[in-house]
């Protein structure tokens, strides 16, 4: 019987499909040479994020136009002051410094409610605290760096108007360099009273909006305990007894900054309540109380307001 016939080698490798080849990579564990950052640079990173989220850089246009307009409405009364002191005189007073709080402190109350609810909500709601925490970023540390950004845009609204009217003044003096010794002690105020107006009403709004993820709850509970309290205590005021005004303002918040202010600028009513006849109730009830009085109400409030935010992250769920 005939052999059937076999095909060469040669044909057999070819009739066969060619096998893949890959290559190898060296997936091994690479120890990291490079600058470690940690805790500080993370903190600082969440911190300059946030502040830039509240003005809305890197967001839509709604965000921006509620920030910047906000922060614009309340430089109006500074511009206002700067242009009329030019026409009238450099000794004109529009606006005095420890008054300019009282005058937009609707517009200030609006931006905390505004941004405290956006700057803690949208990371609860977007369930964006595991990301932040697995980095070298501590519950309380995240509270520090949300407080710090929310005061440091609303400078933008405390100092930046007062600034605004010092350095107008200052050019438009007649004699530049004897103004400025004369009123350069104003300049630390203002950056005192900004400053620690600026943390109170911060801590206060994020402590209260944290406690929802909805941004329309948060802005509507942080409206309410800073402008119905503020009512409450202005009515009160009219209707207790001399020795009582007082102590009803310190539960307000804003009555505690306007209180501040008048303190760091030396502007404290010298009257008291006894002398009321006359004279606006509640501006009367601010001499009733010695000034460090006002000063530990706006730390205690401060205080007491940080230990609730911190309570609260440190006891919530992820």
């Amino acid at each position: 019987m005939p052999r059937r016939a076999q095909p060469p080698a040669d044909m057999a490798d070819i009739d066969q499909p060619s096998q893949p080849r890959g290559e190898i990579y060296d997936l091994g564990y690479r120890h990291y040479e490079g600058p470690r950052l940690g805790r500080g640079y993370a903190i600082r990173s969440l911190m300059v994020l946030s502040v830039r989220n509240t003005f809305g850089l890197g967001r839509g246009t709604l965000p921006k136009v509620l920030a910047f307009g906000l922060a614009a409405i309340a430089m109006l009364p500074a511009i206002g002051t700067v242009i009329v002191g030019a026409v009238a005189g450099s000794d004109f007073e529009f606006v005095k410094y420890e008054d300019y709080f009282g005058l937009i402190q609707v517009v200030i109350v609006l931006f905390v409610a505004a941004m405290a609810s956006d700057l803690v909500g949208n990371d609860r709601k977007n369930n964006t605290l595991p990301l932040y925490f697995s980095r070298p970023i501590e519950r309380d540390d995240y509270v520090l760096a949300k407080i710090a950004a929310l005061a440091l845009a609303l400078l933008a609204l405390t100092l930046v108007p007062q600034l605004l009217v010092f350095i107008g003044n200052w050019l438009g003096a007649s004699d530049s360099t004897g103004w400025f010794a004369d009123n350069g002690a104003d300049l630390v105020r203002i950056i005192a009273s900004s400053t620690l107006v600026s943390l109170q009403l911060a801590t206060i709004g994020l402590s209260i909006a944290i406690f929802t993820t909805r941004r329309a709850f948060a802005m509507i509970s942080v409206l309410a305990a800073l402008l119905i309290s503020f009512i409450a205590a202005s009515i009160l005021v009219s209707l207790l007894d001399p020795g009582w005004a007082a102590f009803t303002m310190v539960l307000s918040p804003l009555h505690v900054m306007n209180a501040t202010t008048f303190v760091i600028f030396d502007a404290l009513p010298a009257v008291t309540a006894q002398s009321a006849e006359g004279e606006v109730a509640d501006q009367v009830a601010y001499g009733d109380l010695p000034a460090i009085a006002w000063i530990g109400a706006l730390a205690a409030q401060t205080g007491l307001a940080l230990l609730v935010a911190v309570r609260r992250y440190r006891s919530a769920a992820l």
